[in-house]
């Protein structure tokens, strides 16, 4: 209930008030009144009210130096002055003490009521954006590990840096990254042959060298652990413009081999690593991504060579067949969604891309399995599961021996990963409940808006991609799925009610274009609009 307090000296004005306003239909309580401004300063600060209804001149304190005294606490109620006094430079300190409206005496009764019922519309959307705001930050604090794994991977992609979910979280974590040159790092590590190998292990192994790789910089400003995949971790390495860009590159190798030799001393694994070239720009941070992995390619026709940069390719080979690393990260999130159409089709997607080159031989095509063996081994041990728990009595060793195309290669990635999808799908993650509560909520009621997923991953603080990805695995329907239908099904309650026009319709459920509506409309009822409500 909204509560009100009344200020005037007119017992007449405030009998009156009481008495012939419905106060109880606009869900206003009047919990005081008072017959001066002294008088009314004390009420307000008991009952905080959200409404001061008052006058201006008044004996003991005027209403000006009541409510300079209520600004003043911090109380920022909703002000309607009425008052019989039309005094120009009275209405101007009105003005700056943020007064709602101001009503001449004598008022009519529909003014008044008009005017409490603008003032309870403008509270009622304060009180939601304040609600709205609070569980915001609430999901944020929910979220927020993942949304700063999700921001500093997310720089690996094209045009990123220019999302305003990128710009909205990196103010509030306070990240500036301007004034910096930018290197890819790119770490990669084997289990030495010696060694028994199972999916488990390749996860441990990974989280063991980004423990190390964190602990080397944890004193160091500008060192981000972007992404780690099965036996690679991708650092992002900024330094400041001052140092001479010349410079940077002898920094950052000097970083990679401290690195390096650490993972080798403790973790007794194979290790290597490639550096992309120094951008000027943060935008350009892809580029450099994209180049270092094309090094690290490069790094197996060098035996012996740890560390590799674009210099140490003079005269070089190519290789034969590059391992596809975004593709499979590309595969592995569909799966992690539990989206087995989405699966398939960067199963198919890789397929092509291995045929339409020189066709890998079947050393390098299992070579391919065991990397992506190891992408989801880090993944479903984030959910708190392994190899074992889906396919248990597998035999890696035995299913690698079996593959000698690439059609043996996607049967096998198959049969692997459609299981993992209906688990994740049966599973669930109700880590994420909160937010997708929130963005169905938030659907329902700003269905006429343009909401994008854009517009509300921001909101929520998370990329578009993952968003996606948890909307989907939460409901089982795609946001734009969800979104039509909400909007479809409320245009049907406005047809059957009978008072607006189809064009108006069109726009009152978020389309400004009439006939892409009548178009929708038909392929999700079967009925044009015209023909729904005959």
């Amino acid at each position: 209930m909204i509560k009100a307090v009344i200020i005037d000296d007119d017992m007449t004005t405030i009998q009156g008030l009481t008495r012939s306003v419905k106060w109880d239909g606009y869900g206003i309580q009047v919990a005081a009144t008072a017959r001066n401004g002294k008088e009314g300063l004390e009420q307000i600060r008991v009952h905080r009210p959200d409404i001061i209804l008052t006058d201006i001149f008044m004996p003991v304190m005027d209403g000006i130096s009541m409510l300079q005294a209520v600004r003043e606490d911090g109380n920022m109620a909703e002000v309607i002055i009425l008052s019989g006094y039309e005094d120009f430079k009275c209405a101007q300190s009105a003005v700056k003490l943020n007064v709602n409206d101001y009503l001449s005496k004598p008022a009519s009764l529909d003014d008044i009521e008009r005017v409490l019922q603008e003032t309870v519309s403008k509270i009622r959307k304060r009180e939601a954006a304040e609600k709205e705001d609070k569980e915001l930050r609430e999901l944020l604090e929910t979220n927020l590990q993942i949304t700063k794994k999700q921001i500093v991977k997310g720089l690996l992609e094209p045009e990123f840096y220019h999302t305003p979910v990128f710009r909205k979280v990196s103010d509030y974590l306070k990240i500036d990254l301007s004034g910096n040159y930018f290197t890819v790092l790119l770490i990669e590590f084997f289990i030495k042959r010696e060694r028994s190998f199972k999916p488990s292990d390749l996860s441990l192994f990974a989280y063991a060298v980004n423990n190390i790789v964190n602990e080397l910089t944890q004193d160091k400003q500008g060192v981000y652990v972007a992404d780690i995949q099965r036996n690679v971790i991708t650092v992002i390495i900024a330094t400041p413009s001052r140092v001479k860009k010349e410079r940077v590159m002898v920094l950052v190798k000097q970083m990679a081999e401290e690195m390096l030799a650490h993972i080798d001393q403790y973790l007794k694994l194979q290790v290597g690593a490639a550096i992309g070239p120094v951008t000027d720009h943060i935008a350009d941070i892809p580029k450099s991504y994209s180049a270092a992995f094309d090094l690290l390619a490069e790094r197996n026709n060098m035996p012996g060579r740890q560390l590799i940069s674009a210099e140490d390719l003079m005269g070089l080979p190519k290789p034969a067949a590059r391992r596809p690393m975004i593709n499979y990260q590309a595969l592995a999130d569909a799966v992690m969604a539990g989206q087995s159409e989405l699966a398939e089709e960067k199963i198919i997607e890789l397929g092509e891309s291995l045929h339409g080159g020189t066709a890998p031989s079947v050393s390098v095509l299992r070579e391919f399995a065991i990397d992506i063996v190891g992408i989801l081994a880090l993944a479903l041990h984030d959910h708190g599961l392994q190899f074992e728990d889906i396919h248990a009595g597998s035999n890696m060793y035995k299913e690698l021996e079996q593959l000698y195309s690439v059609s043996d290669f996607t049967g096998w990635l198959r049969d692997l990963l459609l299981p993992i999808c209906e688990t994740m799908n049966r599973r669930g993650s109700q880590k994420h409940r909160k937010t997708i509560d929130f963005i169905m909520r938030y659907v329902q009621q700003h269905y006429a808006d343009d909401i994008t997923l854009d517009v509300l991953a921001e909101k929520v603080y998370l990329t578009r991609n993952y968003l996606s990805q948890i909307f989907k695995q939460e409901t089982g329907e795609n946001y734009n799925s969800y979104l039509t239908r909400i909007r479809m099904e409320k245009a049907k309650e406005l047809m059957l009610g009978g008072n607006y026009k189809i064009f108006e319709i069109s726009g009152m459920v978020g389309y400004k274009n009439h006939a892409y509506f009548s178009q929708l409309f038909k392929k999700y009822s079967g009925l044009n609009p015209s023909e729904f409500n005959q």
